[in-house]
């Protein structure tokens, strides 16, 4: 009889502890949901949106005429205004057709930004490419962060659409120097499960772009990220592991020596692996938004000289 009735208590008592843990569970989604919902809010009575309710200065856009045409793509939570400068100045060459992409989501309200995977990026991606193939014999790609990630991976998967790959800060890896104690993809398969009914994460970087060489060259970006973003991020990361050999084309690059955001010398093992030529730029003196950086005129102009020199 004691013996029935200690089982009952424990058992009883286990699901107690079970009971709080859920309800904490719930609560600590619920709190951090509304925190951040309530603080998107404010952010999104400030900021500017065009007509369809995209950030002001977040759609795509083409510069030049040239023959050879150059895709840019953004990278995590910003916009394609992010290449104004370096499009424009490949485009007064007069040898460049610079179209500069907005990946899907990226900088719409919440109910349209929460859609975005790495499926609708790689499609999108596909799809600027065919519509530049249609005009032009020659077409490269470019991209900074997560953009250069997408970039390499359009490379690997499309490598008949791709004449050559240009880099800046390429996302291989995450860096390690904002999370000591474990690596990021875990912090975010932690996140994941302990925040899974908090669809909305606040962006730990700027809410605005500015250039350090010119303080009045200023765009707006996403504050607030959906988790589909995160999400996406990662298995683009996992995706491109070991697949360096699967590059082939001729690859320029620009790293930031000491980049908190990406790991650089991830980077550079990655492209080691790639088999067409290459032409690597790792500088001590900036940081991880290059094309916002000083001496992003050099960047560019070697940038056009590499694509010039290994052209079809």
């Amino acid at each position: 009889m004691f013996d029935m009735f200690h089982k009952t208590v424990t058992a009883g008592g286990l699901l107690h502890v079970l009971a709080a843990l859920l309800a904490l569970w719930l609560g600590i989604n619920l709190l951090h949901a509304g925190w951040v919902g309530a603080r998107r809010l404010l952010w999104g009575r400030r900021v500017r949106r065009e007509k369809g309710g995209l950030l002001e200065g977040a759609r795509s856009y083409s510069i030049g005429k040239g023959p050879v045409a150059v895709l840019f793509i953004h990278g995590f939570a910003d916009t394609p205004h992010l290449w104004r400068r370096v499009a424009t100045r490949l485009a007064a060459t007069g040898s460049f057709t610079c179209r500069a992409m907005r990946l899907p989501g990226s900088g719409e309200p919440a109910d349209t930004a929460r859609l975005q995977s790495l499926r609708r990026w790689r499609a999108s991606v596909a799809d600027e490419l065919t519509k530049l193939r249609a005009g032009h014999e020659t077409v490269w790609i470019a991209g900074h962060s997560m953009g250069g990630a997408l970039a390499l991976d359009a490379a690997i998967r499309m490598p008949d659409m791709v004449d050559g790959v240009v880099v800046f800060a390429p996302l291989i890896e995450v860096s390690r120097r904002r999370s000591p104690l474990l690596p990021p993809a875990v912090w975010f398969a932690v996140a994941r499960v302990a925040l899974c009914l908090s669809p909305t994460f606040e962006s730990p970087f700027s809410d605005t772009g500015v250039a350090f060489d010119d303080p009045g060259f200023t765009y707006q970006r996403d504050r607030f990220i959906p988790f589909a973003v995160y999400r996406g991020l990662f298995r683009l990361v996992r995706e491109l592991r070991r697949k360096a050999p699967a590059v082939f084309c001729p690859l320029f690059a620009v790293g930031a020596e000491n980049d908190a955001v990406v790991d650089t010398g991830a980077a550079l093992r990655w492209l080691e692996g790639c088999g067409g030529i290459k032409e690597a730029h790792v500088l001590p003196d900036i940081g991880h938004v290059i094309p916002l950086e000083n001496g992003w005129q050099r960047f560019t102009d070697e940038m056009a000289a590499f694509i010039r020199r290994n052209a079809p």
